[in-house]
């Protein structure tokens, strides 16, 4: 199994400190949650939970490792029984290809081991499709060969060396048009056209050109995911997308023991920031991923998989608690998926530090936010 570190670009800028609150261009750190921390008026919690607008789009991330188990057995008991019963009504299917390193030109997609095939694909998103629920389809790119432990999809670009990023967009759009393809010819509902991918974003006129080869096949809704601080700002067609879309590992606080309140303190410059964002291109914005796992220390780098804490099946429950109540009522907030559940029935529970919810007390939360009762 390939498992490319989860430690985000941004994450690495800031440095590990927790200064991550957007430096630029807003000029927000540690200094300033010290500041609000110690004159702002009491952060309000225990908010309860609220009925989301028409449209709203309750998700969570479906993810697999290997061929064969987005048509497995398995996988359809954990959409029935984990999925569904949640109250989500969307799954952001995460389909992975792979190039070599960041410096390779060619996409390919490993269907004989780690890649879903596309008839996996129509399985599954039949299977979603059956239950009730509605499909983004979201392509990733991992990396079969990391330079450093912190090198990743968004380090992927090539300079000035104008004959690489041709043949690279040449091969992303051949990638991204087919799972567009596949799109249309199941009715998927939501499609993301690019997956954090930093060091090409700043290629302007080539993204456009994606999006018009994805909306010559698909003529569903688009979004692309942008990940967390920097990247949203640099993207600068956002006009061509129907949303605004975040892979939001946002820092959550700046303590490896956060109370509630300090969690809804950290997430104030990131709303606004958020909102702003939102406002500036005149579209929703959609989180296309937010996690936490169960460890401490998750709410300072939520993206960061290495994480060394106690296990902490609370401070994950805080972190989605935090989240509900930041967001909720913001008229510029599109729909959440949740990292992640994959396709695993037996996932989760109490010796799990990972990023799945399931068997464990952010369940609890997921399900009351949700509208999908106890259990």
């Amino acid at each position: 199994m390939i498992e490319t570190p989860h430690i985000k670009q941004n994450l690495r800028t800031c440095g590990r400190i927790g200064c991550l609150i957007l430096a630029i261009p807003f000029g927000l750190c540690a200094t300033f949650l010290a500041f609000v921390s110690v004159f702002s008026p009491p952060i309000e919690t225990g908010i309860a939970p609220q009925p989301f607008p028409d449209g709203f789009m309750k998700g969570i991330s479906y993810e697999s490792w290997l061929n064969g188990e987005f048509g497995s057995a398995e996988s359809d008991q954990t959409l029935a029984e984990i999925v569904v019963p949640s109250g989500a009504e969307w799954i952001a299917l995460i389909v992975k290809c792979f190039q070599d390193t960041t410096q390779s030109t060619e996409i390919r997609c490993m269907t004989d081991r780690m890649s879903a095939s596309d008839d996996e694909m129509r399985h599954v998103i039949h299977e979603a499709h059956e239950l009730g629920l509605k499909v983004m389809l979201k392509p990733h790119i991992d990396l079969l060969n990391l330079e450093n432990s912190s090198s990743g999809r968004f380090n992927i670009g090539f300079g000035a060396d104008e004959a690489a990023w041709a043949a690279w967009f040449a091969s992303y759009t051949e990638f991204i048009t087919h799972y567009a393809e596949l799109a249309q010819e199941l009715g998927v509902e939501y499609f993301v056209i690019g997956t954090e991918l930093g060091g090409t974003t700043h290629r302007a006129e080539d993204w456009r050109e994606v999006i018009r080869q994805v909306c010559d096949v698909y003529d569903g809704k688009i979004t692309y995911a942008a990940l967390t601080y920097f990247e949203p700002l640099q993207i600068t067609w956002w006009d061509e997308l129907d949303a605004i879309g975040i892979d939001a590992y946002f820092a959550a606080s700046l303590s490896r023991n956060p109370t509630l309140a300090q969690m809804r303190l950290a997430w104030l410059p990131t709303t606004a920031y958020l909102g702003w964002l939102s406002d500036r291109w005149g579209k929703p914005l959609i989180l296309t991923e937010v996690g936490y796992m169960s460890v401490d220390g998750t709410n300072i780098l939520p993206g960061d998989w290495s994480l060394d804490g106690e296990t902490d099946h609370q401070e994950q429950a805080d972190a989605y608690q935090a989240l509900f109540e930041s967001f909720v009522g913001k008229d510029w907030w599109g729909g959440v998926f949740w990292w992640s559940l994959s396709t695993k029935p037996d996932q989760g529970g109490a010796d799990d530090r990972g990023y799945s919810f399931h068997d464990k007390p952010a369940e609890g939360i997921l399900r009351e936010w949700f509208g999908g009762g106890g259990g």
